[in-house]
């Protein structure tokens, strides 16, 4: 009984993913796309400060500086709509800048934050193949010395032989990514 509950429970929840899917996957497609979504934001701020100067009879460098301050959440006053129409694109702008604002400056601070993560660890891994490479210097040498060249020869063969039998486990995981982002894959696809 309670397994009957728990699945009508999940059916619901899926009913309603599937009911705001149509609004959630352009928004998340939205706020991933850096680019596309400063240029929604430009063409929101844009066309709402238009609509205001044509609403409010003014003029476009009026209309963009009262965008400018409008959307910034300044609000100087000295430009304000007096129609609804002119408030409710004011409104418009308002929230739609107190979204997707936050969420642009966002992926500005990642990027910077990515770039000296991935400095510091292109650094630690340089050094890490230097290590690794003098490990390996010193120790094939001290094999030679032990065993002699030929030995070496044959061992370093019969590795390199059991190397080229497997897949580099690097390799399955690009090969596993590549696979999922494979436009083919992606639903909707064209087949």
């Amino acid at each position: 009984m309670a397994s009957d509950v728990d699945s009508e429970v999940d059916e619901a929840e899926r009913a309603v993913a599937r009911r705001i899917g149509f609004v959630t996957r352009p928004v998340r497609g939205l706020v991933n796309a850096p680019h596309l979504l400063v240029l929604v934001v430009l063409g929101i701020w844009v066309s709402c400060s238009l609509a205001y100067a044509v609403l409010e009879d003014k003029g476009p460098i009026e209309g963009l500086w009262w965008g400018i301050v409008t959307g910034s959440t300044v609000g100087y006053g000295d430009f304000y709509p007096s129609s609804t129409a002119g408030r409710a694109i004011g409104a418009v702008l308002i929230v739609s800048m107190l979204v997707l604002v936050p969420i642009a400056i966002g992926h500005v601070i990642a990027n910077l934050v990515f770039d000296k993560e991935s400095l510091a660890v292109a650094a630690v891994l340089e050094d890490v193949h230097e290590r690794i490479s003098r490990l390996e210097h010193l120790t094939l040498a001290s094999l030679e010395a032990q065993h002699g060249r030929e030995w070496l020869e044959r061992r370093l063969a019969e590795h390199e032989a059991a190397d080229a039998a497997t897949t580099d486990v690097a390799e399955q995981m690009l090969a596993m990514f590549a696979q999922k982002n494979d436009p083919q894959d992606l639903p909707g696809a064209a087949s």
